[in-house]
């Protein structure tokens, strides 16, 4: 459109080891500035404990020498190097080391300065022409209310224009304590649409007619993310586990996993990641990746079999053709399995779910017509863009 209108984005950005946290974030940016627009992420911290930044030095002199080392070899990027970390793992936070986050976005997003407070963001806001709220679950009560007040964009002047692009509740259900609260939120709005089905109804009771999108994610095609790829990669076959939320290995058929990867003769390659649970190794005789998102990206493509409870680990299987299993979240985060039943109903792909008649084989051989899921995806997508061009440009 090359017409350079302004837009800051404000979403989720901050984790280290979080792959669907960070694409979403970049996905938008990069589908919003190849359009033309001139669009940057608005960096704000979603928690209070990352508001205040306490010094481990102030414990001691051991401390103090730690945080120095640490600090030389990050700012020299010496701390990237895979020999350093190990020489110094005792004091680099092996997250940011190899998965390297903090230098992707540095490559990739343009960004705002650091709000490391709610009230820093409402006091002095980024110039822009348009502020866009999401995707992620950015619109989830449990959020303390300083952040998730500024997830409503109620900062900056009134006469930017403010859209909703594809946030979540997170939940199925929007507690009365709260309704109030949400609806006074919305009334800034120019533009509504969430992520979720659920989240359509939820808005709906509270007296907003809204539009439900594709995550951002899928704005863009599989060739847009083989941009990221260094090129240094080359293939290797393998059967990979994103593990994300699970409590215990019990939670997929991990057993019958190793038994097909043994046949036919296949690394089981797992990269740990946390969303609503921490980061846990619980897998043994596996290769654990704490890969970059580029290798990340690389795993999928190489995966003979993908295997996840994560719905953006499914939505890049998705994308570039790799049959899958998806395990859904169990007990309290039942919740957020909505979000991947959805589109795997919309896509036709409810065969990849697990099912206790399965063999680990028959996920593999399941005949996807992969044209067929593409063009309802690209259905899904034009009405997806056409939202957020009208959106941004119905003065």
């Amino acid at each position: 459109m090359g017409n350079k209108k302004k837009i800051g984005i404000i979403t989720y950005w901050e984790s280290n080891d979080n792959y669907g946290q960070q694409l979403q974030c970049w996905a938008l940016q990069h589908f919003l500035r190849e359009q033309g627009y001139d669009a940057f992420l608005i960096r704000q911290y979603a928690w209070p404990q990352q508001w205040s930044h306490k010094r481990e030095w102030s414990k001691g002199i051991k401390q103090f020498i730690k945080y120095v080392i640490s600090r030389i070899l990050y700012i020299t990027h010496l701390a990237y190097k895979p020999y350093i970390y190990t020489l110094f793992s005792f004091c680099l936070d092996k997250d940011i080391c190899l998965r390297q986050f903090p230098q992707y976005r540095q490559r990739n997003l343009k960004m705002s300065q650091i709000y490391d407070s709610p009230d820093k963001l409402r006091d002095n806001p980024p110039n822009a022409d348009v502020y866009i709220a999401g995707s992620d679950q950015i619109w989830n009560y449990c959020l303390d209310e300083g952040p998730i007040s500024n997830y409503f964009l109620q900062f900056g002047p009134h006469q930017v224009r403010r859209i909703a692009y594809a946030p979540s509740l997170g939940q199925v259900f929007l507690p009365d304590a709260v309704q109030e609260r949400f609806k006074r939120y919305l009334r800034k709005f120019d533009s509504i649409s969430v992520r979720e089905s659920s989240s359509v109804t939820i808005l709906k009771k509270l007296g907003y007619n809204t539009n439900c999108v594709l995550d951002p994610t899928m704005l863009l095609s599989a060739d847009s993310y083989m941009q990221l790829l260094d090129g240094k990669g080359k293939k290797n076959e393998c059967v990979f586990i994103y593990s994300m939320n699970y409590a215990s290995a019990d939670e997929i058929p991990f057993d019958a996993v190793f038994e097909y990867a043994k046949i036919q003769q296949l690394p089981i390659v797992v990269t740990p990641g946390s969303g609503y649970l921490p980061t846990k190794e619980l897998f043994e005789g596996v290769e654990y990746s704490y890969a970059t998102i580029p290798q990340w990206i690389q795993h999928i493509l190489d995966a003979k079999l993908v295997i996840t409870a994560s719905f953006h680990g499914v939505v890049f299987a998705i994308l570039f053709h790799r049959p899958f299993i998806y395990t859904p979240l169990k007990g309290e985060l039942a919740n957020g399995n909505n979000r991947v039943l959805d589109l795997l109903k919309d896509l036709g792909l409810q065969q990849y779910i697990i099912k206790t008649e399965y063999s680990i084989k028959d996920y593999v051989e399941i005949q996807t017509n992969w044209q067929e899921v593409d063009n309802k995806l690209n259905e899904l997508r034009k009405k997806s863009i056409l939202y957020l061009f009208t959106a941004i440009e119905n003065e």
